[in-house]
């Protein structure tokens, strides 16, 4: 694989209609993996990374403020999603 720059930041986009939280993000190794988080760090969903954009459904999800954490190798990210202010 070639070399990547660190990310710092993820791009995300929440779906009202389909209810889907989505990501973009190309993933570096086939491990690559992110968490769906409460704010004080409960695990809501985990699941492997499909880049390019990585689709997480929120039917069963009732928190407000999250935090995505996308973990792959030696790198990793963590953004707060706040889904009230979503569009």
């Amino acid at each position: 694989m070639g070399t990547r720059l660190p990310f710092t930041e993820l791009k995300v986009r929440i779906n009202r209609v389909e209810q889907l939280l989505m990501f973009d993000y190309e993933p570096g190794t086939e491990e690559a993996l992110f968490d769906l988080c409460t704010q004080d760090g409960q695990i809501l969903k985990t699941g492997d990374i499909t880049g390019p954009v990585t689709q997480i459904r929120l039917t069963d999800v009732q928190d407000q403020d999250l935090v995505l954490m996308v973990l792959d190798g030696e790198h990793s990210v963590v953004q707060p999603v706040q889904l009230r202010k979503a569009v």
